[in-house]
């Protein structure tokens, strides 16, 4: 790609990066496939503001720091905050009959055409650092934001609500099904009995019962009880 090939030609003049290194972030972006500006500010090997002036060079537009722009609110809640996300740019300034857009990487033509139709102005990019873009974005497009409709246009409709899902009507048992879930439940029954019962007596639970005509029926009795939690707990998830 020839923006590639003329972005590592600048990283290398620049001091950015070595030769060495520009192989290994070329063939590190190749194997992730990101650009070549992405992978070096992943690896961090040059400062962000001059690999990104350095791809501002590289794809002939101007870089602007945004911490030195004044963002325009208003031009900014022109467009809805889920395109400035979901495309990485923010909309600073009308200037000249021109609106000016911060962008890190440049964007399809078809998101230019929309954003020429939402402003009815032709739309001149600059690069700035992820960095920055990131921190406007999150500033200028909170959760919650509604976009301002332009003089003329008509406002967004409100979201529709989702219906709410229709629980699924039960479908009735029938006796195989009936049969064979009191089959799983019994089983179910018996087997924690027995495992409680031997479990306490092994573990002489409760203590002091085991010199005592009681120490069988309280066995039997949380025996019981635990095969009856668990009979119940079967059935209620056979049933589902």
């Amino acid at each position: 790609m020839p923006e590639q090939r003329k972005l590592e030609t600048i990283l290398i003049k620049n001091n950015l990066i070595s030769e060495e290194q520009l192989k290994q972030i070329v063939s590190y972006a190749d194997a992730v496939g990101i650009d070549l500006h992405e992978a070096v500010l992943q690896k961090k090997i040059a400062p962000p503001e001059a690999v990104m002036m350095a791809y501002a060079e590289s794809v002939g537009l101007p870089f602007i720091h945004l911490a030195d722009v004044s963002v325009d609110e208003g031009v900014a809640l022109q467009i809805d905050p889920m395109t400035a996300r979901q495309y990485s740019l923010i909309p600073i300034s009308i200037d000249h009959r021109h609106v000016l857009l911060a962008i890190t990487k440049p964007i399809i033509p078809d998101v230019m055409e929309e954003l020429r139709m939402t402003f009815d102005l032709p739309v001149r990019c600059a690069i700035c650092t992820p960095a920055e873009l990131n921190a406007a974005i999150a500033k200028h497009y909170p959760r919650g934001t509604i976009r301002i409709p332009k003089a003329g246009q008509a406002p967004l409709p409100e979201p529709v609500p989702k219906a709410k899902r229709k629980p699924e009507p039960v479908k009735p048992m029938n006796n195989e099904d009936m049969k064979d879930r009191l089959l799983k439940s019994f089983v179910v029954f018996n087997f924690s009995f027995a495992f409680v019962c031997f479990a306490l007596y092994y573990l002489q639970i409760p203590r002091g019962l085991y010199n005592t005509m009681y120490h069988i029926p309280v066995l039997m009795l949380f025996g019981a009880i635990a095969g009856g939690l668990a009979a119940f707990v079967t059935w209620k998830k056979l049933n589902q």
